[in-house]
């Protein structure tokens, strides 16, 4: 009876080893993007790492919930011995704006593979300035990516890698291009949006439709970098979080995300690795302490949770005031950062 004993927990022990080697198996989708693509990646400027955060691990305050993720990361750079740059200055920096989405009334933009999004920037509580970014994606077929946007001049292609399932990495790429657009006559149908970006014109979608915007009120933190190795300077922290635009004040999604452009992508072998075992290894220690439900549906995308999370959110009207979060900006010392500075 204890051989057999012995036996069966011999092999329980082998089961739960291989169980632990299945999940925590790395993962550098870099590679598979250079095998996919062995020349076409040249024309990637930027790669960011992301995860999403759950406000009900963290709690509901964008302030206070920033501030407990940003020590949750520094205790995990600690532990896992890579190197993270925190600001000196200002802990409770931070930058405020709305995000919203357009689409038709039937989705169709979203559905053709579209992100069609206004950041309105605020300032001292107000709305300041506005800008509309239209981005092409599709993951299923990221050849495409590559020759979207044939006539817009300024369009730039990033990569975003993050979580998938069984604890590995998924990327997919994205094109994006940008325009200012005026907070006292902000865009209504798709032709007004077809007028600053005229490839929304050519999808055979009527022009008089009318979007529909969806979206949240933005609180980011910027409280550092993090130290890359091949990288002449340190590859910005954002932490963001989201809350309605209407309504009340309280989180329903953060981030984590850092990234680094990419001079030269298939001569970054060192970097990509670091970068990428940074976020899978964070994922992997502490998607149950304070991950998003269902991580690995979202890919770390916070509109894809937007869009596909369940949630019921009002639509967007127009830019107001708001000084939920607002805190005036403190006097800095000579020489220092604030948090809310780009580390680059």
């Amino acid at each position: 009876m204890k051989k057999q004993l012995l036996i069966t927990t011999a092999s329980l022990l082998w089961i739960a080893l291989a169980a632990t080697v299945s999940v925590a198996k790395v993962s550098h989708p870099h590679k598979t993007q250079i095998a996919n693509h062995p020349t076409a990646l040249e024309i990637v400027e930027a790669r960011e790492m992301k995860f999403l955060i759950d406000p009900a691990k963290v709690g509901y305050e964008a302030d206070k919930g920033l501030a407990l993720i940003w020590d949750k990361v520094k205790e995990f750079a600690q532990k896992e011995n890579f190197t993270v740059q925190e600001k000196s200055f200002d802990p409770s920096g931070l930058t405020y704006s709305t995000k919203v989405y357009y689409d038709t009334p039937k989705g169709e933009l979203a559905s053709l593979g579209y992100v069609v999004r206004i950041t309105t920037k605020y300032k001292g509580g107000n709305p300041d300035s506005a800008k509309l970014t239209v981005k092409f994606i599709d993951r299923d077929h990221p050849e495409r990516v590559f020759t979207s946007m044939p006539d817009e001049e300024e369009a730039s292609v990033e990569e975003n890698v993050g979580p998938a399932a069984n604890y590995t990495l998924d990327t997919y790429l994205e094109k994006a291009t940008k325009a200012s657009v005026d907070l006292k006559n902000l865009p209504v149908t798709l032709g007004d949006f077809a007028a600053f970006m005229p490839l929304l014109g050519e999808l055979g979608i009527n022009s008089t439709t009318k979007l529909e915007g969806v979206g949240a009120y933005s609180v980011r933190m910027k409280p550092g970098a993090v130290i890359l190795p091949g990288m002449p300077f340190p590859a910005g922290i954002s932490m963001e979080a989201w809350m309605p635009v209407e309504g009340d004040n309280k989180a329903f999604v953060y981030d984590f995300s850092f990234g680094y452009p990419t001079g030269d992508y298939y001569d970054m072998e060192k970097t990509h690795i670091t970068a990428e075992d940074i976020i899978q290894k964070m994922y992997e220690q502490m998607d149950e302490e304070m991950g998003l439900p269902n991580n690995a549906a979202y890919r770390g995308s916070k509109v894809g949770y937007l869009r596909k999370g369940g949630l019921k959110l009002d639509k967007y009207t127009e830019p107001k005031a708001d000084t939920r979060y607002y805190k005036a900006p403190k006097q800095a010392p000579a020489g220092a950062a604030a948090f809310n500075d780009d580390p680059s």
